[in-house]
């Protein structure tokens, strides 16, 4: 029922401009700075023509006629940017989650890149259908892992060439735009499934493997790297990390971190292997701050929570067994983390193509929406410029879901996904939180209809 009220509200709003025009109506943006995520340019004076879920021109307010009956937006004083996207969002920890918070914070797109199947694709016909408001849902389905696997309840155990074939294909039969692979992944299950996927037009995403290093599963054809998971044995004598890339994930990462030589040449030889790949790096800086620096006691008092379900947030603080993080650890973990920052500045310096997740979703930063920001601060934080954090999350993110025809900037004949700001996330990138308006598909939501909708969803967490 809250799905229902709530879309009820959107829609009127969404389609009001539609009533008297019918099906395609028109709507143009004119006066605002547009930002060109390719090159950076800033295109003062701009005008949009969206007609109806799509853009029809773009260009200079000066030598663009606008249609006659079109509703005109004036976005003098304006930054305009296209939608944004988090390349990654479990939207399927709990139920009711409140996905519309995605596009109150701007968030067009997200994919969910392991999680529930079928309630996957059923948030997603929801929102397709108008059941339920939220953004463009893309999704990997169940993760294929090998023996044991970490997370029983959302994996397919992929243990042999044979089952890594038949679950890759189950998997695409089913809808999803790539693959994951996991922690327990054996080399010859891995080869199986990436060419299966790869026949078929999708692509392998995931962990780096424990059992190999992140170099071998790129030269394997893995497309996208979730995380920053880079073994022992990438850059350490195997013996010694023999020792460390099978202890539980914190301790593992800042022992492992402490000991990496971010200026040794075989640092620098992957990052160049991982531009001459053309990998898609997804660091996901948000969750790993969170784990890093132990910031659950603090994520749980954050104010935003009040828009999560009371049975949501509700539950345990503490860290989960694998992410707890020992007291004699701490000060390395932090180390660690800071270092990590510095290989993503790196990386982001060398032309690696990073898209921005964050592993949400959960309390504080990994709030819907919210964490997406927090997760464009990191990323400026470890030295990408605001041209390069602002392609994580438009451009590259379209190029890694292979949607770039369709998503990721503003031009003519894209999908009308975009953001209007009250200032210049080229000053500071915290202004993409600065959001007067958001349009999804062509349909445009003003700063009254987002502010209803935050009160509507603190509402409904109350109840739940």
């Amino acid at each position: 029922m809250r799905h229902i009220v709530l879309t009820a509200f959107v829609l009127v709003t969404f389609m009001s401009v539609c009533a008297a025009r019918g099906a395609e109506p028109t709507v143009v943006i004119k006066g605002g700075t547009l930002i060109d995520v390719h090159t950076g340019a800033q295109v003062t004076d701009s005008l949009i023509v969206v007609e109806g879920s799509r853009i029809k021109q773009v260009g200079r307010a000066s030598d663009i006629v606008v249609p006659q009956d079109a509703q005109v937006i004036d976005a003098q004083g304006n930054w305009i940017i296209p939608g944004l996207m988090d390349m990654h969002a479990h939207i399927t920890v709990a139920k009711n989650l409140p996905l519309e918070l995605y596009l109150v914070n701007g968030v067009t797109t997200i994919r969910d890149p392991g999680g529930h199947l079928t309630l996957q694709r059923l948030a997603r016909q929801e929102i397709e259908s108008g059941q339920r408001v939220g953004p463009r849902i893309f999704f990997a389905g169940y993760v294929l892992d090998g023996n044991p696997p970490l997370w029983p309840d959302l994996s397919v155990m992929a243990d042999t060439e044979e089952r890594a074939e038949s679950a890759t294909n189950f998997l695409i039969d089913q809808g999803v735009n790539s693959v994951k692979i996991y922690n327990s992944m054996t080399e010859p299950a891995l080869v199986a499934i990436i060419r299966t996927a790869h026949k078929r037009g999708i692509p392998v995403i995931g962990h780096v493997p424990r059992s190999m290093t992140m170099t071998r599963a790129v030269e394997l054809g893995m497309d996208g790297l979730e995380h920053i998971r880079v073994t022992g044995r990438e850059l350490l004598p195997l013996e010694e990390a023999d020792k460390i890339d099978f202890l539980p994930f914190v301790q593992r990462e800042a022992l492992l971190w402490e000991k990496f030589d971010l200026d040794s040449d075989k640092m620098k030889d992957l990052i160049s292997l991982l531009v001459e790949r053309k990998i898609f790096l997804d660091p996901t800086l948000t969750v790993d701050e969170l784990s890093s620096l132990a910031l659950y006691e603090e994520q749980a008092k954050d104010p935003n929570n009040r828009f999560l379900p009371r049975d949501f947030i509700n539950e345990p603080d503490a860290a989960p067994d694998v992410f707890r993080l020992p007291p004699e650890l701490k000060d390395t973990a932090a180390a660690g983390f800071r270092k990590r920052l510095q290989f993503i500045g790196m990386c982001g310096r060398a032309g690696v193509q990073i898209i921005a997740g964050t592993d949400g979703i959960g309390t504080g930063t990994l709030l819907p929406g919210f964490g997406l920001h927090h997760e464009l601060e990191l990323l400026a934080q470890a030295g990408l410029t605001p041209q390069q954090v602002l392609q994580a999350a438009t451009i590259n993110a379209a190029r890694a879901l292979k949607k770039d025809e369709e998503l990721g900037s503003i031009e003519a004949g894209k999908l009308a996904d975009m953001v209007i700001l009250s200032a210049d996330p080229f000053v500071d990138i915290r202004n993409t939180a600065k959001i007067d308006r958001v349009m999804l598909g062509g349909r445009l939501l003003e700063r009254k209809a987002l502010d209803q909708m935050l009160a509507q969803a603190e509402a409904a967490a109350k109840k739940n």
